[in-house]
């Protein structure tokens, strides 16, 4: 099925309701909301259930179920992390797909991102959970909250201010920053970032995802970090049954494949083959600049820092810029430890900013 630009906005007259009571055009829509669990705690899973046309699949990796009722639990094996559980729930159930799908990691749905605490909810400020489960919001036919971006084949990351801050005005639902390049962290470069452990990034993005020759040129994508994003059944569809099932092939070779972390980014891409990024941006991203910021140093400084001065809820918008400017100043003295990399790690990082000087 051959998709078009124009599925992007859908045509509709939407019924507000409370959850699993949205209609369009008076009929019901049926939610069903995935989750990839392995051993994520799931008591807040209970708040969404009994509730009339919303269903709530858990497959589970575990080596026990977790029981909550109300709720299909279904075991897989062990492969591909949670990009394999989508695929394969999509391959399933192809032909009885929901009207509306939320795809999530099964940790509790709490704000932000701090890279290495495996408690992360990678929610975004001002956005919740019960956001992704509204059925086409204006008329759009998917729905992903951008929250961080990947340069390949180089692995350089940045965030968007709303997954490592709270309370800032600008922050919302929206697909990218309605503040452009501010909304965005520093790019940030980890030598041992999984995005870098083997094969070749772009060669997979071609391949599976776009379908097309690899031109070997550098690919940007921006993406919904923690893997959460909800799409309309058409939306899904606007890629044949075998596109999925030939990239579940390549997700259920092993526990923890280079592949689920590529897919990760991939996902919008995926869905909207009428908008790929390597043939055009989605969101607007800052330039990469002169130095190396080692880790998401900026960003976790700055949300440590907000949090001992008590801006939990409001955050004076200057104060913050400041704080920021301050922190992008602090950082250069990080790039120094590129010294101590192996020659491997410190001839990418060179090659990334395009040569550092070294003190």
């Amino acid at each position: 099925m051959k998709a078009s630009r124009s599925m992007s906005r859908v045509a509709l007259v939407l019924s507000l309701g409370s959850i699993g009571a949205w209609a369009v055009d008076g009929k019901a829509l049926r939610t069903e909301v995935v989750l990839a669990h392995y051993e994520e705690d799931m008591t807040w899973v209970s708040q969404y259930t009994g509730k009339k046309n919303l269903d709530v699949t858990i497959y589970s990796k575990a080596a026990e179920l977790p029981e909550i009722a109300g709720v299909v639990t279904l075991p897989l094996a062990n492969f591909g992390r949670e990009s394999q559980t989508f695929l394969h729930h999509i391959v399933s159930n192809y032909e009885e797909l929901a009207d509306w799908t939320v795809f999530s990691q099964a940790a509790p749905p709490t704000w932000g991102y701090l890279i290495g605490d495996s408690s992360n909810g990678h929610m975004h400020d001002k956005v919740s959970f019960d956001d992704y489960m509204r059925p086409f919001p204006e008329g759009r036919d998917s729905f992903f909250v951008m929250n961080s971006a990947t340069q390949f084949p180089q692995a350089a990351q940045l965030n968007r201010l709303g997954i490592v801050v709270q309370g800032l005005p600008d922050e919302g639902p929206e697909m990218c920053p309605k503040q452009g390049t501010d909304g965005w962290t520093d790019w940030w470069f980890l030598p041992d970032h999984p995005h870098l452990r083997s094969g070749d990034m772009l060669e997979f993005y071609h391949k599976y995802i776009a379908l097309d020759e690899n031109d070997g040129k550098p690919l940007t994508l921006s993406f919904a970090q923690g893997a959460r994003f909800a799409v309309s059944r058409a939306r899904i569809q606007a890629r044949p049954r075998h596109y999925y099932a030939r990239l579940l092939v390549a997700l259920s070779k092993r526990i923890s494949p280079q592949e689920g972390y590529w897919m990760e980014a991939a996902w919008y891409d995926v869905f909207h083959p009428e908008s790929l990024q390597s043939k055009s941006p989605l969101c607007t991203l800052p330039v990469a600049e002169d130095v190396v910021t080692l880790g998401p140093y900026v960003a976790e400084s700055i949300h440590k820092k907000l949090a001992m001065a008590g801006n939990d809820d409001t955050i004076d918008a200057d104060y913050l810029r400041r704080l920021y400017t301050e922190e992008k100043k602090a950082s250069a003295s990080a790039a120094q430890g590129l010294q101590s990399m192996p020659l491997a790690s410190l001839s990418l990082a060179l090659a990334l900013v395009g040569g550092v000087a070294l003190a």
